[in-house]
C-alpha cells in the first residue's frame, strides 16, 4: 500500500511539474484559435534568451569595432581639374539654391544631372559625392538610381577609398541594394575609420560611447573612452563638427578649458553651430563659473561674443545647406590676436548670396563628356544610355 501511494505521489509531482512547464512553454508560445482581437502582451521573460542573445552580438561587433588600436589615419584628398570644378560650382550653386523649395525629381535637379555625371565621370570626387547624394535621395530621377550609385561609389574608391567604405556601410545600413554576412557590415565601417573617412570614425566612437555594460572593467572602461576621444579628435581635425562638439564638451566637462577652447574653434570652421554658441556663451560677460554649458574661463570680450553670435545665427538658420566657417581665422581669431574689421557675413554666404557661377561652354561640356565616353545631354554611357560601368 505505502509503496503505491509513493508511486502515485512521484506520479502527481511529476505531472505538476509537467504542467507548469508546459504552462511556462505556451505562456510564451500561445497558440491563436482565430479571430482578429489584440492578443495580450508576452511575459518579460520570455524575451530574456532573445535579448541576452541580441545583446552578446552587440558586443561582439562592438569588440570587433574597437579590437584594433587607433591610429589616427586622415584620408588625402586628390587636386581637382579646373575644367571639372566648373560643372561642378555650377551645378552646385543651383543644387543649393533649389534644396528649400525644390521637388524630389523636378527640372532644377534633373538638369543639372548631367554637369555632376561628367565632372564625376573625369575624376571630380566632389561632384561624385554630391551626385550619390542626390540619386540616393531620389532628388534627381532616374531608371536606374542604385546601379548608378554603387557604380559612382567603385570609382570613388580609386580616389577616397576610406569614403567609398562608409558610403557602402551605409548602403547595407539603409539595405539600399547591397548585401552582406549578418553584422558584416561592421567591417566596412572598421575598415573606413581606420583609412581615414572622418564620418566613420565618429559612427565608431558614438557606438562605443553608447555602450553600457555592467561587467565593464574600470580599466576596460578608461581604454573605451580615450579610444572615444581619439576618434571623436580625428574627425574634427578633418572637418566633421559633430565629432567637434563632442570632444569640446567632455574636455569642457573635465575642465581642460583651454584645449576645449581650441576644439570649439574648430568646430566652428567645421560648421557646427552649437560650438559657436558655446564660443558666444564663453566671451559673455554675463558667463559665470556656475554655467556649467558656457563657462571656459575666457575674459569676457563683447565683439568676439556678438561675431560668434551671428555665425551662430547664420549656421542655424542654414543648417539645410551645411555651411562651414573655414575663413574663421579673418572674422574672430583666438585671443591674443586682435579682431580685424568684419562686414558681418562668413565666405559661404558671400558665394551663396551672390551671383551664380558662368556656366560652363558646351565646347568644354562635349571635350569632357567624350573624354569619359558619355552623352553630353545626360551624362549617361555614350553606347547603351545607361549608367557608366565601371572599368575594372
Amino acid at each position: 500500500m505505502k509503496k503505491c501511494l509513493k508511486i502515485l505521489l512521484v506520479i502527481v509531482i511529476v505531472t505538476i511539474i509537467g504542467l507548469f512547464c508546459l504552462y511556462r512553454y505556451f505562456e510564451c508560445n500561445p497558440i491563436h484559435m482565430g479571430g482578429g482581437g489584440p492578443s495580450d502582451p508576452l511575459p518579460v521573460r520570455c524575451y530574456a534568451k532573445e535579448q541576452e542573445q541580441q545583446r552578446k552580438t552587440q558586443m561582439a561587433q562592438l569588440e570587433q569595432l574597437a579590437a584594433l588600436e587607433f591610429t589616427c589615419k586622415k584620408e588625402e584628398r586628390p587636386p581637382l581639374s579646373e575644367e571639372t570644378q566648373q560643372l561642378y560650382n555650377y551645378a552646385l550653386y543651383h543644387d543649393l539654391h533649389n534644396m528649400w523649395t525644390g521637388d524630389k525629381g523636378d527640372e532644377v535637379w534633373n538638369s543639372l544631372a548631367r554637369y555632376y555625371r561628367i565632372a564625376a565621370a573625369n575624376g571630380d570626387y566632389k561632384a561624385n559625392v554630391r551626385l550619390q547624394y542626390l540619386l540616393n535621395t531620389g532628388r534627381i530621377s532616374t531608371d536606374m538610381p542604385q546601379t548608378e550609385v554603387h557604380n559612382l561609389n567603385e570609382e570613388l574608391a580609386k580616389q577616397l577609398p576610406a569614403t567609398a567604405y562608409y558610403n557602402l556601410y551605409g548602403y547595407l545600413d539603409e539595405d539600399y541594394g547591397v548585401r552582406t554576412e549578418e553584422g558584416g557590415k561592421y567591417a566596412y565601417l572598421r575598415k573606413a575609420a581606420d583609412l581615414g573617412s572622418r564620418e566613420a570614425q565618429y559612427t565608431v566612437a558614438e557606438m562605443l560611447a553608447d555602450i553600457e555594460d555592467e561587467e565593464e572593467t574600470k580599466e576596460a572602461f578608461k581604454y573605451r573612452l580615450n579610444l572615444v576621444k581619439q576618434l571623436w579628435a580625428c574627425a574634427s581635425e578633418q572637418g566633421l563638427g559633430e565629432a567637434s562638439i563632442n570632444l569640446g564638451i567632455s574636455l569642457q566637462s573635465d575642465k581642460k578649458y583651454s584645449e576645449a577652447v581650441k576644439v570649439f574653434y574648430q568646430g566652428v570652421k567645421n560648421g557646427d553651430a552649437m560650438s559657436a554658441s558655446t564660443l558666444r556663451g564663453g566671451f559673455s560677460q554675463q558667463t559665470t563659473k556656475d554655467n556649467r554649458l558656457d563657462f571656459l574661463d575666457l575674459a569676457p570680450d563683447e565683439e568676439r561674443s556678438r561675431r560668434y553670435n551671428i555665425i551662430w545665427n547664420y549656421l542655424t538658420d542654414n543648417d539645410y545647406l551645411h555651411p562651414k566657417v573655414p575663413d574663421l581665422d579673418e572674422i574672430v581669431p583666438l585671443p591674443p590676436a586682435k579682431l580685424p574689421k568684419w562686414d558681418g557675413k562668413i565666405a559661404f554666404q558671400r558665394w551663396y548670396e551672390g551671383e551664380a557661377p558662368p556656366k560652363p561652354s558646351e565646347a568644354l561640356m562635349q571635350k569632357l563628356a567624350n573624354q569619359a565616353g558619355l552623352r553630353v545631354d545626360n551624362g549617361l554611357d555614350l553606347e547603351t544610355n545607361l549608367p557608366k560601368s565601371v572599368k575594372k
